[in-house]
């Protein structure tokens, strides 16, 4: 079953007089449980066509449409704002490059936060033992700037996660990262996300990361 459907997508910009399209009749679909990479240089359109699926950016062409497992299609492309706000708090989870942790919370305040925005307390010790399986839950009680750059990736896998979201999208996850701390977070990231049954879409300009998914999408 396809958790995202994207039809027909482009995106332009204005560039001097004239608008370039960054995307042009994009469309694909991603399956429950599927990982999808968006894979491309710089300036391919990647970190754009994720933004369009969260419906943070509206697309100029074309569609994207969400189906919860057990309610009907939502048209995130169509979608009012407050709709699409809701749609992304309670349906989506995002990996950064840059992390995006709270930096006046703690680790576990961080991890909590999507909970508290979604009002499901139930899900509390689901949410902090994810730390615990992602290798920093001695992390818990401190503050993202004392944690290193992989600690706190792992820290914003497990906030992604804490509601237990049908899909993640991640942007350039290790984007910032030495080689040896991305490769332990792409491993955890896969790991994190089949666990929960979540659909994963990366954004990568990584061909060795591209490569791991089950589908790869060349927007170069």
């Amino acid at each position: 079953m396809a958790v995202l459907t994207v039809s027909g997508v482009g995106k332009r910009f204005a560039d001097g007089r004239q608008p370039r399209w960054v995307l042009k009749d994009v469309g694909f679909t991603v399956d429950m449980g599927e990982t999808v990479a968006l894979w491309g240089p710089s300036g391919s359109g990647k970190s754009t066509l994720l933004s369009i699926l969260a419906g943070i950016v509206l697309p100029d062409a074309g569609s994207v449409s969400f189906s919860a497992p057990n309610g009907a299609p939502f048209v995130v492309s169509d979608a009012v704002e407050r709709a699409r706000v809701r749609f992304r708090r309670r349906q989506l989870g995002f990996v950064f490059q840059f992390f995006n942790l709270v930096p006046t919370l703690t680790v576990a305040e961080n991890v909590l936060l999507p909970l508290e925005l979604n009002r499901l307390p139930e899900s509390r010790s689901a949410a902090l033992a994810r730390l615990d399986e992602l290798g920093v839950g001695h992390c818990a009680e401190r503050f993202p700037e004392t944690l290193s750059g992989g600690e706190q990736q792992r820290v914003a896998i497990a906030r992604a996660l804490a509601h237990t979201p049908p899909v993640v999208l991640a942007d350039e996850p290790t984007g910032n990262l030495d080689s040896r701390s991305a490769a332990a977070v792409t491993d955890a990231l896969w790991q994190a996300t089949a666990s929960a049954a979540s659909s994963l879409v990366i954004a990568t300009h990584s061909e060795r990361i591209a490569a791991r998914a089950d589908r790869m999408i060349d927007l170069s």
